[in-house]
């Protein structure tokens, strides 16, 4: 009988995650050290100190690039084409990477009432903002009205729209929106955010929001998962904020989507669910990215440095 044939070298290769060129940022704050090859003197400049890697610095220089590429040669930078909610979830399904399911859209504000027809749950986003401006989760309670799942607040149809149109002229985005699929965390409910700054396969940031009627409580987590404090919303920090249940399928769902994007940065912004971690969003630029106390901007920025030299030519 002639043997089964073997596929093995058809499988696909398991993710590895790359060496970190730091220790997780809990520890490296007792002994904030640089390794040799990133304070060595360089050649060109003998006789003095070369300038320490800057996390702010060199997202100010990616944005600046963003924008000449934009300009110049007229096309679409990555960035750009990550804000784009269609554009991501398509990439997302292409790579094989879990995200909600779009149920309408893009549709003006004024036409929210068609698409919300048949629709017992979702969520209703802008399709371009930041923030979560205009985020709206909710359940029906009844023909004309909707439960808001971050309060608990009951609305009518009128209401809600007032309450989607008041960010949407405060912030100026565009009138654009859809409703996406409610994934619910494995506890019940709506999850928390877990925004992971991940750069070409590291992670070594985490910060957690829960949305409340009170406001967003954040936790920062290294890679080790240890509490950290990074001088970001230190008046809205909550140390008591639970984990999520299986860190380190967050973890590495965080390291396969970067390592997959060519970019020294991603923010990878999940969601622990009944079905495992979900992408909510990919976020190329993340807010306040200029806040964080000077050492932590140092160490984040080894890491962009490092992904950077990652992603900068093919293997």
């Amino acid at each position: 009988m002639t043997a089964p044939e073997s596929h093995e070298d058809d499988a696909p290769t398991a993710f590895v995650p790359p060496v970190s060129p730091l220790p997780p940022l809990g520890a490296w704050r007792a002994e904030p050290k640089l390794p040799d090859w990133l304070v060595a003197p360089h050649m060109a400049r003998r006789g003095s100190t070369p300038v320490a890697p800057s996390f702010a610095a060199a997202l100010d220089a990616r944005i600046r690039r963003d924008r000449l590429e934009e300009r110049l040669l007229k096309r679409d930078s990555l960035g750009r084409l990550l804000r784009r909610r269609k554009w991501t979830g398509d990439w997302m399904d292409r790579h094989g990477f879990d995200s909600p399911a779009t149920l309408a859209g893009p549709f003006p504000i004024q036409d929210l009432s068609t698409h919300l027809e048949g629709l017992d749950s979702g969520v209703i986003k802008p399709v371009n903002a930041t923030n979560a401006w205009g985020v709206f989760p909710f359940e029906r309670t009844g023909p004309f009205s909707f439960r808001n799942l971050f309060d608990g607040a009951e609305l009518r149809l009128v209401a809600l729209l007032e309450a989607l149109h008041a960010p949407m002229q405060r912030y100026m985005f565009p009138n654009k929106w859809q409703i996406e699929e409610l994934v619910t965390a494995p506890e019940g409910g709506v999850p928390d955010d877990f925004k992971a700054y991940a750069f070409a396969g590291h992670v070594p940031l985490i910060l957690q929001v829960r949305r409340t009627d009170g406001g967003n409580r954040y936790k920062f987590y290294d890679a080790d998962w240890t509490p950290v404090t990074t001088g970001k919303y230190a008046e809205a920090t909550d140390m008591d904020l639970p984990p999520p249940r299986d860190p380190d399928a967050m973890m590495a769902y965080a390291r396969q989507v970067s390592a997959a994007l060519p970019l020294p940065l991603v923010r990878v912004d999940m969601f622990e669910t009944t079905r495992g971690p979900v992408v909510g969003e990919l976020t190329p630029e993340p807010g306040g990215y200029q806040l964080f106390d000077a050492d932590v901007d140092r160490y984040l920025g080894v890491f962009y440095e490092t992904g950077e030299a990652t992603h900068s030519r093919p293997e």
